[in-house]
């Protein structure tokens, strides 16, 4: 169930006052069905208080259905009728926000009881201004100045494409040269990688070479040590029997 709440005024010399003691009807326009029960189309009527204000609770509606509301009396000259829809809410909604619709199909009213209005320009610079100073009206102008606008806004519609695609093509071209010199970077990294590893390779061989050069050496320094010995060995047996000829002439004396 939904509360709706009424508030009226009228108008007065002083402005707007309570619509004191005025009579609403409420009537769904067909019957309808709440859970297991149908109810018939009956309506009960309420009336507003000193305050021009009343509160009342009704079933929503649905797609069968919307209240016929009628405020006043035949005898009142301000009196009105409004169709609307009811939403299924917990909290209280306004008459006055209520959607009107068409009795017969509850779709919702197009205008909500307001006459369309419309205004005519003699050129698109007139009906500009005319449209700034009346928002919420239909402002017409001649046939031609609408063929010259709309050309001009697809003239700017096709300029902009054109300059997006510009714009897009040197970014494509940008990001191309990127990926290029991002690919020729890693290229020249693998390169000097492989430098190294070259480098790294030799400097090994080298200090190998060097290693057997250095053993080399020394057995040839060793060699020479060994014959040096050998030949010194040689000279000193060469000088004795020297030494033995001179002692034999001694003793011979």
């Amino acid at each position: 169930m939904t509360k709706i709440n009424f508030d009226f005024g009228k108008p007065s010399a002083g402005g707007i006052v309570d619509l004191s003691n005025a009579t609403v009807s409420v009537i769904p326009t067909e019957r309808f069905r709440n859970d297991s029960r149908i109810v018939v189309r009956e309506g009960f009527e309420v009336a507003l208080d000193a305050k021009g204000k009343a509160t009342v609770t009704v079933p929503p509606t649905d797609n069968t259905f919307c209240y016929e509301v009628t405020v006043g009396l035949d005898t009142d000259l301000w009196k009105f009728r409004r169709y609307v829809t009811v939403p299924d809410s917990t909290t209280a909604v306004e008459f006055a926000d209520l959607v009107d619709v068409d009795s017969d199909t509850l779709a919702p009213a197009l205008n909500s009881g307001a006459a369309l209005t419309y205004l005519l320009a003699s050129s698109l610079q007139e009906a500009q201004a005319m449209s700034a100073a009346n928002p919420g009206q239909m402002v017409f102008y001649p046939e031609g100045q609408a063929k010259t606008v709309a050309s001009q806004i697809l003239e700017d519609l096709t300029d902009t494409r054109a300059v997006v695609e510009a714009q897009s093509a040197v970014a494509a071209q940008a990001a191309n040269a990127a990926q290029a010199a991002s690919d020729a970077s890693q290229a020249a990294s693998a390169q000097v990688t492989a430098v190294a590893d070259s480098i790294t390779e030799s400097k090994t061989v080298v200090e190998s070479h060097a290693n057997e050069a250095l053993t080399a050496i020394d057995e040839a320094v060793k060699s020479v040590k060994d014959k040096a010995s050998d030949v010194s060995g040689e000279d000193r047996t060469d000088t004795m029997p020297t030494d033995s000829t001179n002692s034999a002439s001694s003793q011979e004396a």
